[in-house]
């Protein structure tokens, strides 16, 4: 018997699927709050970009926008795999057959793997343990193959291109709040418009 074969045995033993789908929402779940801290971490290192900018203290911009626009890239990672898990846990609700069920979750095990591997996020493993511990008590690679098991890739990279495209949205922004135009990320320290922020600030 295939590990496939004992994988559908098991899963005909009674709670051990509504384990499964209750540890598999707890995750997702989990992954919701995961986004949001990414994004706020993505908030916080545009914030710190924008006060160095204004200080024309460029590389160091330059390093917190790299920051910024890698947080950004992770929390939209995670909620893609989190939707797309969400979307194959109804799949694993609505089927009928053990088969169709065992399949289903195999797929949401290769996601999961996927997930693991293209996002390098804080507690990530541990949130995943209570389901890779289910998982692993089965060899299940290689043992079922579908066309339509796609593998799910993210990309998470961080190039210059996204870095500039960043800077560039940063400067917009103090374009409009000051009313000045950054032409170059290295011009220097910005006194006038820093002098501007001030003046804003204190209502003139």
């Amino acid at each position: 018997m295939g590990a496939f074969e004992k994988f559908v045995k098991w899963l005909k033993g009674g709670n051990n699927l509504n384990k499964i789908i209750i540890n598999i929402d707890i995750f997702t779940r989990s992954l919701a709050r995961q986004r949001k801290e990414l994004e706020k971490q993505a908030r916080d290192n545009f914030r710190m970009a924008k006060k160095y900018r204004l200080e024309g203290n460029n590389q160091a911009a330059r390093m917190y926008m790299e920051h910024r626009v890698r947080f950004q890239k992770w929390a939209l990672g995670v909620d893609s795999y989190r939707l797309h898990i969400v979307g194959l846990l109804q799949k694993l609700k609505q089927a009928q057959a053990h088969n169709e069920m065992a399949k289903t979750l195999i797929q949401i095990n290769r996601v999961l793997g996927s997930l693991k591997q293209n996002v390098q996020i804080p507690r990530l493993s541990d949130l995943m343990a209570s389901i890779d511990q289910t998982f692993n008590q089965f060899d299940l690679a290689g043992e079922f193959i579908d066309e339509g098991m796609e593998q799910m890739v993210v990309n998470t990279e961080v190039t210059d291109t996204d870095i500039n495209q960043g800077m560039a949205e940063l400067d917009a922004e103090i374009g409009m709040e000051t009313g000045q135009v950054l032409t170059s990320p290295s011009s220097g320290r910005i006194s006038k418009l820093e002098e501007e922020i001030r003046k804003l600030k204190e209502g003139r």
